[in-house]
């Protein structure tokens, strides 16, 4: 298969991913191509390949504003496959709504659904996984991978299922439609700032400029996070969500060379937020070894 990875990513979560899958899918013989959307990225091509894997972060239960105003761009012809490979640090299954914006746009195109996998990665807002959870999530993604690679080889298409109900609540919380404007206008950097230029360098929209030696935040934040969670200082302060800050690289290609963890970090007796991926990890697990016999 001829396979085109089109992906948007804040702090690196969905190229990481993208980088595991396309590297599965070469293993298995395929030809990989792959567009990363930013707010500099040209159009991709979409006429020369079989299928297109849709890839994006979820920001409060919907894809990010960036990548379904890129998608809407895209060349789509009928009949033409397309999955989904989502991400996200919770599996509640609000979440399950998130594609609904990019599955209207590809049936009024007349595209062919080949699938949609929701795969965890660690927050960058909200609070820090634990290394050994991390390490647990990225074994389970590399079953969860092999289970996608061996679903397009095979035509089989799951269905991530929402409903009206969470349909509806998630498209009330979007909160990227007025959110990023509104706290950009509170985001500052402290006098910690080394002015090393990594926040300006690497921000997706082009948002943010060293002026006379000051860093200056313009108002078209996508919320990502990239700058504050990357900030080698820590000194950015990203307005009302500054309590929700999470700053530090996981270093996920060192976590996953270590496997998992020697004890599951999720069992059966998690509670409260950790109980949420009792289900999917099982399901991962279940659907792994039905087809390739081991777990």
């Amino acid at each position: 298969m001829r396979v085109l990875l089109v992906y948007y990513t804040g702090t690196y979560n969905t190229r990481y991913l993208t980088d595991r899958l396309a590297r599965e899918l070469t293993e298995r013989g395929h030809s990989v191509e792959r567009t990363e959307i930013d707010a500099f990225a040209p159009i991709a091509d979409t006429s020369d390949c079989d299928v297109i894997g849709f890839g994006y972060p979820i920001y409060g239960f919907n894809s990010p504003l960036p990548f379904n105003r890129y998608v809407d761009k895209l060349d789509i012809r009928a009949g033409q496959k397309f999955f989904i490979y989502k991400n996200s640090g919770e599996t509640f299954a609000m979440n399950n709504a998130s594609s609904r914006i990019l599955l209207r746009r590809m049936r009024r195109k007349k595209a062919v659904f080949a699938g949609e996998y929701h795969f965890v990665m660690p927050y960058n807002i909200h609070f820090a996984f634990d290394t050994d959870f991390v390490r647990e999530i990225l074994e389970k993604d590399g079953k969860l991978l092999k289970i996608l690679a061996h679903d397009l080889e095979s035509g089989c298409a799951p269905e991530i299922k929402s409903n009206a109900a969470y349909n509806i609540a998630s498209a009330a919380i979007s909160i990227q439609k007025v959110g990023g404007a509104v706290n950009s206008f509170f985001y500052r950097a402290d006098d910690r700032c080394v002015k090393c230029g990594l926040c300006a360098k690497n921000c997706p929209e082009g948002n943010i400029k060293i002026i006379e030696g000051s860093v200056k935040f313009g108002h078209r934040c996508d919320m990502c996070m990239r700058c504050s969670f990357f900030c080698p200082t820590d000194a950015i302060h990203i307005g009302f969500l500054q309590n929700w800050k999470v700053n530090g690289d996981y270093r996920l290609a060192k976590l996953e060379a270590m496997g998992a963890p020697e004890k599951p970090y999720i069992t059966a007796e998690s509670r409260g937020f950790y109980s949420c991926f009792k289900k999917h990890f099982d399901e991962i697990d279940r659907r792994y070894a039905e087809l390739f016999g081991k777990n």
